[in-house]
């Protein structure tokens, strides 16, 4: 049995997860298809060693043209219905994402089908998702474990001010 072990130590993001896939085999050039597989047009895939850290890692950044922002979640799903993608990978996006509508419906108080995802669902957290859950898919990997998250404090600015 494949498994993958993070250890994130302050967290991580969709793009430092998809690199760090990159980093253990997934395909780069399969990466750099991913946005026209989805159908998201205009979208180039970036993928670049580094060092952070004295640590080398793939930093993979989405170079995305001018979006509406954000959609509804049954565009999401549309979308994901829309392309011909493994059917294991889109009933687990299809999940991931009513599984946020479900947290963000909660914080603001509105019915999942009512509701406008921000930065959730944005095409840059499209790909991500989509792209973790469909490469995790192509690694063959069956099992993922996750170390503790440190957790501290600050702001972020969002479309809803600042959290």
């Amino acid at each position: 049995m494949k498994i993958a072990v993070l250890d994130p130590a302050s967290g991580i993001a969709g793009d430092m997860f998809l690199g760090a896939l990159v980093d253990v085999g997934l395909d780069k050039a399969w990466l750099e298809r991913l946005p026209s597989a989805l159908g998201l047009s205009g979208v180039d895939v970036r993928i670049t060693d580094v060092q952070r850290s004295q640590v080398h890692c793939v930093k993979v950044d989405f170079e995305i043209p001018p979006q509406p922002h954000g959609r509804a979640v049954s565009e999401i799903h549309r979308l994901i219905d829309a392309v011909k993608i493994p059917k294991k990978v889109a009933r687990s996006a299809h999940e991931a994402f009513e599984a946020i509508a479900a947290i963000e419906s909660a914080i603001h108080g509105v019915a999942p089908d009512e509701l406008h995802l921000h930065e959730v669902g944005a095409v840059d957290a499209i790909l991500d998702i989509v792209g973790s859950i469909w490469g995790v898919e192509m690694l063959g990997i069956e099992r993922i474990y996750n170390t503790k998250v440190a957790l501290g404090d600050g702001t972020v600015k969002t479309a809803h001010g600042v959290l």
